[in-house]
């Protein structure tokens, strides 16, 4: 197959703007042929493929993804033409695809012990993140555009923010929580997603990816509620300095209820249920739903990868919190889960694997800054700011929520701060 040929088969399909380098073209030519020494290009195929040969073929000859796993060579030979035309496109577009430099993670664990819940927040650059204590009775507006939502908090919640970093630019204590629980249990977690397209105005009400947080846990006390309330709503972008960042969120409830939210060429994904459990970033999360059977204790043969980038820690902490041992006791719960996440954190230093022309890029570091870890039942949010040798926490069952208490904040990078933080909190003043 040669680089005409390629063109040819795929002229119909490639939009022309679409650019192909040499190299694009060399390793799309290898994977057509099934002659795939990559191994990481050979999984890609293999889940896109796999989607089309269940999808395509009549129900008499599909396969399971680990049985496909297993004949490779001979499903290769079965697909369609224009099964293999498609693939071509997807692996092509996926290679040119920037790999995503901004990195976090989030598992959820249901346990005889209740539900717990954890984070990292990896990045080229510290937020200088606080910790905030929002009371029932806010009045919140859900962007600065025509046609906001609008919502009067009816519940009470500790968040995490970026707003030291986001002030500058003109955002206000308002926006930019990434992690946090609310007082009914509900927990909530932003996560960057390079793949994210935010929808055009419509006459839905918007509400900003920084605010989106803040919309979750204010007004619902369920997974259920909330994934009911994204249908009313319209997630709109919004400049951070000159970038708009991409974004997807997972919330857990109490119940072990999970629901993941994405925003994919201007269309709300919603994947709920107790099974999705883990969170990293790109690719979008389909992706790393057909990825995951290929890899030793999920029907495959490949082993955990130990990378950085976000497939590896998508398999990697999927296979880890699998293997957690039973806990007995909340704060043993609360242990293993904190050993969970650390298996996906990024060492200060760490040079971001990706294959690279520009050496800025080659050197360039995304170390882990923070990390939580939730307990949804009794309450718990913990912290560590990963400089300081110290564990903090709060008890939202020792906080008054209530209409008129304000808003009170926390610097959870004093290094003066250990255990339970609860009664440092000050009142918040701009």
């Amino acid at each position: 197959m040669t680089y005409k040929h390629l063109q040819e088969a795929t002229a119909d399909l490639i939009p022309e703007s679409f650019r192909l380098n040499h190299r694009q073209i060399s390793i799309a030519i290898n994977v057509h042929q099934c002659n795939l020494t990559n191994i990481k290009i050979r999984t890609l195929l293999q889940a896109i493929i796999t989607y089309h040969y269940q999808t395509q073929l009549p129900a008499t000859k599909r396969t399971k993804l680990h049985t496909f796993n297993h004949s490779w060579q001979a499903g290769c030979k079965m697909i369609r033409v224009a099964s293999i035309k498609i693939s071509l496109i997807f692996i092509l577009l996926l290679i040119s695809w920037p790999s995503t430099l901004h990195a976090c993670s989030r598992v959820a664990w249901d346990t005889r012990q209740g539900v717990f819940a954890a984070r990292s927040m990896d990045w080229g650059h510290s937020f200088d993140d606080i910790l905030f204590i929002n009371p029932r009775g806010m009045e919140m507006v859900g962007e600065e555009g025509p046609n906001p939502a609008r919502w009067t908090s009816k519940y009470g919640s500790v968040v995490q923010s970026i707003i030291p970093y986001a002030r500058q630019y003109g955002f206000s204590e308002n926006d930019g929580a990434t992690d946090g629980i609310n007082e009914k249990g509900l927990a909530a977690h932003i996560l960057y997603l390079g793949a994210t397209r935010y929808p055009k105005p419509n006459s839905m009400p918007g509400v900003s990816y920084m605010r989106w947080l803040r919309f979750i846990l204010d007004n619902h006390a369920t997974v259920a509620e909330a994934v009911a309330g994204m249908k009313d709503i319209r997630i709109s972008p919004v400049k951070v300095g000159h970038e708009v960042l991409g974004t997807h969120l997972a919330i857990e409830d109490p119940s072990g209820d999970s629901a993941i939210f994405e925003i994919i060429n201007g269309k709300l994904v919603v994947h709920h249920g107790k099974k999705y459990s883990v969170m990293t970033n790109d690719p979008p999360y389909d992706w790393q739903l057909l990825n995951l059977p290929f890899y030793q204790g999920f029907g495959g043969l490949k082993s955990v990868p130990g990378g950085i980038e976000g497939a590896d820690r998508f398999v990697r902490l999927s296979y880890y919190r699998k293997h957690l041992p039973e806990p007995i006791s909340d704060t043993q719960a609360a242990g293993y889960i904190l050993s969970a996440i650390r298996t996906v954190t990024v060492p200060f230093g760490a040079p971001y694997s990706r294959e690279s022309n520009n050496e800025t890029e080659k050197t360039a570091t995304y170390p882990t800054w923070w990390l939580s870890v939730i307990d949804l039942n009794n309450r718990v949010y913990y912290f560590n700011w990963v400089t300081n040798p110290n564990i903090i926490w709060v008890s939202l069952k020792n906080i008054d929520f209530a209409n008129g208490t304000g808003k009170r904040i926390a610097d959870p990078k004093d290094p003066d701060l250990v255990g339970d933080i609860t009664e440092t909190f000050k009142t918040f003043k701009k």
